[in-house]
């Protein structure tokens, strides 16, 4: 079981499917629906008539633009980011790459996956359905990856590394006999 209070994973991850209202608070708003979130970017338009849509099938796409409409934005810009939990950790870490803040962005995940694993091994992004505490073999090492209850901000990727690191080759415990242990 995940403690979510000591995990780096979103609260709004969790959420998938759950409508939220993005903040009426700010200058200006900057609405992005990836994919399946595209609907809902849409429907919060209606509510904040004068907000900037952006609407996309890719993640990719989201972050060139939101990037680039935050290079001309001015205080008080609010964004909200409706998708997959991976494609909102994506355009979560470029938005804060290019200067957000925490604060000034709301998401709503429209359902889980795919996101992205940062190997710990060979640095490699494998994409995947599976969630937290799955396996996955890494696209670039082959090593056999449990997805661990960490994102990284910078980067928008759940942290994969060796299932079996703990077991050295031949099937032994790294855990010494007892009549090895000292007292």
């Amino acid at each position: 079981m995940i403690d979510f209070e000591s995990t780096s994973i979103p609260a709004w991850t969790r959420r998938t499917g759950t409508d939220i209202s993005p903040s009426q608070a700010g200058a200006s708003h900057l609405l992005i629906g990836v994919a399946s979130g595209q609907d809902v970017a849409r429907r919060w338009a209606r509510t904040l008539p004068t907000a900037a849509l952006l609407t996309t099938e890719d993640a990719a796409t989201a972050v060139a633009s939101a990037t680039e409409a935050l290079r001309t934005a001015s205080v008080g810009m609010r964004i909200a980011v409706a998708g997959s939990v991976g494609a909102c950790l994506q355009v979560r870490a470029a938005l804060l790459a290019a200067g957000a803040e925490e604060d000034e962005m709301d998401f709503q995940a429209t359902e889980h996956g795919p996101i992205d694993i940062f190997c710990a091994h060979c640095s490699t992004s494998t994409a995947t359905h599976v969630g937290v505490d799955g396996l996955v073999p890494c696209d670039g090492c082959g090593r056999t990856l449990i997805v661990y209850h960490h994102v990284s901000r910078r980067l928008g990727k759940y942290l994969g590394f060796q299932a079996d690191a703990e077991t050295l080759p031949g099937n032994s415990s790294l855990t010494p006999p007892a009549s090895e242990v000292l007292s």
